[in-house]
């Protein structure tokens, strides 16, 4: 069968000619195509623009209702699109189906947190005048997409901004579209034309929609040069933006003495991500910084640990790991692991292609652990987004928490401790927009999550994500004595 979507655009369904194959990086095979939209976003955006000025007249209970219907026809339609998900990245069909359950509950969730976005009034502050604040919507917004949990990010994005009476438009990764194509589908027949877009295509229509004088708001899942890159179009533009951006992490995991050790152990590889995505996750734990009296025996669960998960076809729902999503993400990888080798870094585990049958048309890659790993090394400050671990030995706190906080990210990091002294003092002091005490990998809605540094700018599943989808007007009436006694004062 081949998957040869359409973009959505003012609820229909238009024919682009130009378009690009859609690759199954599991066995290698074209699926499908997808097409180029750059022509189509002027259109979109008028669309979106009517549509707004309607949607934000309408009620918030109503727009909650709205928004609890897309979840109920999304969540029926799960398996379906969580199949398409298994097609196009290559990753685990337990984790797409986790990923579909995942982003219906963010939506039900933000329905929840809409209600608490008002503005504050006051009178009698000055004399009989009142004054008050309206959060009001930007009026078009975009969201791209990041390529790792292509379905995911497409339905958890929507609530925030259309609660908050905005339109939105939807760009998927060029890699991994055929879900989010697919969703739109789905949709179209439950919302006004125009309130949703779903634009799909590569380098020119990201120009585009950032670059159009009508989109005041974006947010990306992606990596810092895609940022720097929006930064730049916005500028060249003209035209002031409001961005959100959730991009990389080498994120650290630090391993006290006086840790559950065997917990640990086993925590450093969940936080990997091998499970779910052969470790393309931004907030993976990719740095174990490992308290020397604990070391060679983390190495040894390590490694054991890595080589029991079981590789294998991502429609098999026993299977633990995968491969990776792009060729790109798979060249990338295996860079990172020929310059850790010359380098001079000890592997552990891993560390080459499987090239077997059923492997060898994939982009698989085992887990790959390298240890020793120190400051001068590539692998400790640039992020792979693969499945690739660098093991660090550590034995001065205040030499481990420099070298932590040394690299350009800040996006999450996790600690292992017996005592709650430590744990707080590390959470403190580490430069991280999150972080896990005992723990790694979660996320728990209406605590937000975020970077620090380079990892990124805003918050998102929270009720900070809701606010940031409006803009605060201020509001003053002057009462019959603030009319008679109007003063001027320079601010």
């Amino acid at each position: 069968m081949s998957y040869d979507f359409a973009p959505l655009v003012n609820n229909t369904f238009p024919k682009i000619s130009e378009r690009f194959p859609a690759l199954n990086p599991a066995t290698g095979e074209i699926i499908g195509s997808v097409p180029e939209c750059a022509s189509l976003v002027d259109e979109a955006v008028r669309g979106s623009l009517a549509a707004q000025r309607e949607w934000a007249k309408v009620p918030l209970f109503q727009r909650v209702a709205l928004v609890g219907k897309l979840a109920a026809v999304l969540e029926q339609h799960g398996e379906e699109l969580a199949r398409l998900d298994v097609l196009d990245t290559g990753s685990p069909i337990h984790v797409m189906r986790a990923d579909v359950r995942a982003s219906v509950g963010m939506l039900r969730h933000q329905m929840g947190l809409a209600p608490q976005v008002f503005g504050r009034s006051g009178d009698r502050f000055t004399g009989d005048n009142i004054h008050f604040t309206l959060p009001q919507p930007f009026g078009v917004v975009a969201r791209f997409c990041a390529f790792n949990h292509p379905l995911m990010f497409s339905i958890m994005r929507i609530a925030a901004p259309l609660l908050m009476g905005n339109a939105l438009i939807i760009k998927p990764s060029e890699h991994t579209s055929l879900s989010t194509l697919r969703m739109g589908e789905i949709l179209a027949p439950h919302i006004p034309p125009g309130l949703i877009q779903v634009l799909t295509g590569g380098r020119p229509v990201g120009e585009a929609i950032v670059g159009h004088k009508d989109i005041k708001r974006i947010t990306l899942t992606g990596g810092k040069n895609a940022a720097l890159a929006f930064y730049r179009i916005a500028a060249e533009s003209g035209y002031i933006k409001d961005f959100t951006f959730e991009l990389g992490g080498k994120n650290p995991m630090v391993i006290y003495p006086d840790a559950d050790a065997e917990q640990a152990f086993t925590s450093a590889v969940h936080g990997m991500n091998f499970y779910q995505t052969a470790g393309q996750s931004c907030g993976s734990t990719s740095r174990i910084f490992i308290h020397r009296s604990l070391y060679e025996q983390g190495k040894a669960a390590i490694k054991a640990a890595c080589e029991a998960i079981r590789i294998g076809d991502p429609m098999d729902p026993d299977t633990l790991m995968a491969g990776l999503s792009t060729p790109q993400q798979f060249e990338k990888t295996m860079h990172y692991i020929d310059l850790s080798k010359r380098e001079g870094l000890p592997l552990l585990t891993g560390g080459t292609r499987l090239t077997t049958p059923p492997f060898d048309k994939g982009f698989y890659v085992p887990p790959t652990v390298f240890y020793d790993v120190s400051r001068e090394h590539t692998l400790f400050r640039e992020e792979v987004f693969g499945p690739v671990l660098a093991l660090i030995p550590w034995d001065d706190e205040a030499k481990m928490l420099e070298d932590i906080n040394a690299v350009e990210y800040g996006l999450t990091a996790s600690v292992w401790t017996s005592s709650l002294d430590t744990a707080m003092e590390f959470a403190r002091r580490v430069e991280s927009g999150t972080v896990w005490i005992n723990g790694s990998s979660k996320h728990f809605p209406g605590f937000g999550f975020a970077g620090q540094k380079n990892s990124g700018l805003g918050q998102e599943e929270t009720l900070e994500e809701l606010v940031s989808f409006t803009q605060l007007k201020a509001v003053h009436y002057f009462g019959a004595e603030g009319r008679k006694n109007v003063e001027i004062r320079l601010i």
